[in-house]
C-alpha cells in the first residue's frame, strides 16, 4: 500500500494522471455536450418536420375543400340546373329532370379532369327528392337520423363537410341554395347541392406529404370520429368525447386509443381546419424520429472510447518523456546541495535538446552563480540600511520646522499678539497634519478639522469677504476617504471663484447619503466657469499629462479613482457668472478598506 502511494505521489504519475485528466475530461465534456446539442437538434428537426408535414397537409386539404365548395357553389348559382327542380312547383317535369342529370354528368366529368374525383353530385328539393350523377351514395334515408341537414341550413349558402357510411366511407360538402322574395323580403330555402367523394380518394390529397415511417395523417369531426386517414385503419375509430374539434392552442391529443398497446408513444402535431368543425392531426412513432439520435450517440460513445483508450498511451509515453531528463537532474544535484557544493558544472549535455533538457541546464547555470549572489546580497544589504538612515534624517527636518513654529507662536503669546500666534496656531495644526503618517487615510472629521484651521488663516486674509458653510451630518463623520481632499477644493474656489467675482464670498460644503455612497458637495458663488472649459476640465480629470490650470482638481481626482476605482471621484458643475458645485463621491461602506 505505501509502495503503491509513492508510486502516486511521484512526478511520473501526476503527470500522467494530470494528463489523463486533461485529456479525458475535455472528451467526455465534449461527447456529453455533442450528444445532447444533437439530440436536441434532432428532436426539433422532428418537430419541425412533423410541423412542415401539417402545413403541407393543411395546405392540401384546404385547396381541396375550397375546389369542391366551389364547384358546388357552381352548380347552385346555375340556373338551368335550380330552377326547373327547385323553383317550379312541380318539381320539373320528366324532360326537365332528364336534362337536370345530364348536366351534371358533364359537371361530374369535368371536375375528375381537373382533379377533384366526386363519387356523386346530387340536388336534394325540400320534399328529399333527389336528382343525381354518378354513383348513388348518398341515401337520404340512412342520413334522417342526423341533423346533417339542420347544420347545412344554419350555414345560409356556405359549405358544410360531413361524412357517411354507405356500403364504404365517404366523405360529402353541402350547400344551401336559396331564392330571395323581394315581395316579402326574404329568402326561401330551395333545396341542397351535395356532392360526396369516397374517403379514399380523399385521403390520398396527402399522398404526397413528406412523412417519416409509420407517421400518419387523420382527420377528426367535431364528435371525435376519425373519418378520413392516411391509414385505413384507423378510420372509423374514435377519440375520447370533448377532445375534438381542436382551436389553436388546445391541450394534447390523447391517441392512444386508435393504437395497439404499447403503439401509443408518438408524437403529434394538429391544428383546426378552417371553415369546418373538423380537425387535423399528424402522428408519428417517437422511435421513428429518434432513430437517427441513437445511431449518432452509439457513434460518438465508441468515438469517445477509443479517444480514451489512445489518450491513455500517449499520456504514459509523453510523461515517461518528460520525467526522464528531470530524474537525471534530480540524481546529480541532489547529493552536491545537500553538501553545499554550489561550485559544480555538468560535464557534457544531453544529446537532445528541448523544454525539459533547457530547464535542467538553466538550474546547473543557477546553482553556479549562487556563490556571485550570496557576496552581492552583502552589499546590498550595506546599501539598504544607508538608504533608512537617510530617510530618518529627513524626517529630522519638518519635525524642526514645527517646533520652531511652535517656537514663534509662544513668542506671539507673551508679546500679546493673539492674532499672530493663531495664525501660527493654525498654521502649525495644518503642518502636523501633513506631515503625520496615516498612510494617506483619515476620516471626515480629521479632514473637516484641518478644513477650519486652513479657513482661519484664510478669513485673516480675506476678513469679511470670505464666508464658509459647513453642513456634514454626524453620522458620516466617521467615514474613511484621503487625507488633503477637501482643502484643495476650497482653496481652488477661492482662487478661481470667488477672487474672480465681484460680492462673491460664500463657500459651502455639505455631504449626503445617496444608496451605498457619500456625496460631498463643495459650492461657491464664484466666477463660474465657461460651458466648454467645463467640458474639457472634466474630460482631462483623469489625464496626468494634461496641462490644465485646475492641478488640485486634477490631482484630488486621480488620488480618488486610483484609490477606490470607478465611477468614484470628482464631478463638476458650474454655470458662469453664477456658481461652480464639485461633487465628491466616495463609497460609504468600502471607504475602510
Amino acid at each position: 500500500m505505501l509502495k503503491r502511494w509513492h508510486l502516486l505521489g511521484s512526478v511520473r504519475s501526476q503527470i500522467l494522471i494530470l494528463l489523463l485528466v486533461f485529456i479525458i475530461t475535455p472528451t467526455t465534456i465534449i461527447s456529453v455536450f455533442t450528444i445532447n446539442k444533437f439530440t436536441a437538434m434532432i428532436e426539433q428537426n422532428g418537430m419541425d418536420m412533423m410541423e412542415t408535414a401539417l402545413m403541407h397537409s393543411m395546405e392540401n386539404t384546404q385547396n381541396f375543400m375550397d375546389g369542391a365548395a366551389d364547384a358546388a357553389l357552381v352548380i347552385m348559382t346555375n340556373t338551368a340546373i335550380t330552377d326547373p327542380i327547385l323553383k317550379s312547383d312541380k318539381q320539373g317535369t320528366v324532360q326537365q329532370r332528364i336534362g337536370v342529370s345530364k348536366l351534371l354528368e358533364k359537371y361530374l366529368y369535368e371536375l375528375k379532369i381537373h382533379g377533384i374525383r366526386a363519387k356523386e353530385i346530387a340536388v336534394i328539393n325540400t320534399s328529399n327528392e333527389k336528382i343525381y350523377s354518378g354513383a348513388n351514395t348518398f341515401v337520404l334515408q340512412s342520413m334522417s337520423v342526423t341533423n346533417w341537414h339542420e347544420q347545412v341550413t344554419k350555414l345560409e349558402g356556405k359549405p358544410y363537410w360531413g361524412s357517411f357510411n354507405n356500403n364504404g366511407k365517404y366523405i360529402y360538402v353541402a350547400r344551401q341554395v336559396k331564392h330571395y322574395i323581394k315581395s316579402e323580403k326574404r329568402f326561401e330555402e330551395l333545396g341542397v347541392v351535395l356532392m360526396s367523394f369516397d374517403e379514399r380518394e380523399f385521403a390520398s390529397i396527402n399522398s404526397s406529404v413528406n412523412l417519416v415511417n409509420r407517421s400518419e395523417i387523420l382527420i377528426g369531426n367535431a364528435n371525435g370520429l376519425m373519418i378520413s386517414g392516411t391509414e385505413a385503419s384507423q378510420v372509423g375509430k374514435s377519440l375520447a368525447p370533448g377532445i375534438l374539434p381542436l382551436q389553436k392552442g388546445n391541450r394534447e391529443l390523447d391517441l392512444s386509443t386508435l393504437y395497439p398497446s404499447g403503439m401509443a408513444n408518438r408524437l403529434m402535431v394538429y391544428d383546426a381546419i378552417p371553415n369546418s368543425d373538423w380537425s387535423l392531426i399528424v402522428s408519428a412513432p417517437i422511435e421513428e424520429l429518434l432513430q437517427m439520435q441513437h445511431k449518432i450517440k452509439n457513434m460518438i460513445m465508441i468515438s469517445t472510447g477509443l479517444c480514451v483508450i489512445g489518450a491513455f498511451i500517449l499520456a504514459a509515453l509523453l510523461a515517461h518523456r518528460m520525467t526522464q531528463p528531470l530524474k537525471r537532474l534530480s540524481k546529480d544535484v541532489k547529493q552536491r546541495i545537500k553538501n553545499g557544493d554550489f561550485a559544480f558544472w555538468p560535464m557534457q549535455e544531453p544529446s537532445w535538446q528541448d523544454e525539459i533538457a533547457g530547464l535542467g541546464q538553466g538550474f546547473y547555470r543557477l546553482v553556479a552563480d549562487l556563490n556571485e549572489t550570496k557576496n552581492k546580497m552583502h552589499k546590498v544589504e550595506i546599501i539598504k540600511r544607508e538608504a533608512e538612515l537617510d530617510a530618518m534624517k529627513s524626517k529630522i527636518k519638518p519635525h524642526f520646522l514645527y517646533n520652531s513654529l511652535e517656537s514663534v507662536r509662544m513668542l506671539a503669546v507673551i508679546n500679546k499678539d493673539p492674532s499672530t500666534a493663531d495664525m501660527i496656531k493654525s498654521l502649525g495644526h495644518l503642518f502636523r497634519y501633513i506631515m503625520t503618517d496615516q498612510k494617506n487615510n483619515t476620516t471626515l472629521a480629521d479632514e473637516l478639522e484641518y478644513l477650519h484651521s486652513y479657513i482661519k488663516l484664510q478669513k485673516i486674509r480675506y476678513e469679511d469677504r470670505l464666508e464658509v458653510e459647513i453642513d456634514i451630518p454626524d453620522h458620516l463623520m466617521n467615514v474613511k476617504l484621503q487625507k488633503l481632499v477637501l482643502q484643495p477644493l476650497v482653496e481652488n474656489s477661492i482662487e478661481h471663484g470667488i477672487n474672480y467675482k465681484r460680492g462673491g464670498k460664500l463657500i459651502r460644503v455639505s455631504a449626503t447619503e445617496v444608496e451605498d455612497d457619500v456625496l460631498i458637495q463643495v459650492w461657491d458663488e464664484g466666477a463660474g466657469i465657461d460651458p466648454d472649459k467645463l467640458i474639457s476640465l472634466q474630460d482631462n480629470l483623469d489625464d496626468a499629462n494634461s496641462d490644465i490650470d485646475h492641478i488640485g482638481l486634477r490631482n484630488v481626482h486621480r488620488r480618488l479613482r486610483l484609490y477606490f476605482g470607478e465611477p468614484y471621484g470628482l464631478t463638476l458643475e458650474s454655470v458662469r457668472d453664477s456658481y461652480t458645485n464639485v461633487f465628491i463621491r466616495i463609497p460609504k461602506d468600502r471607504a475602510n478598506r
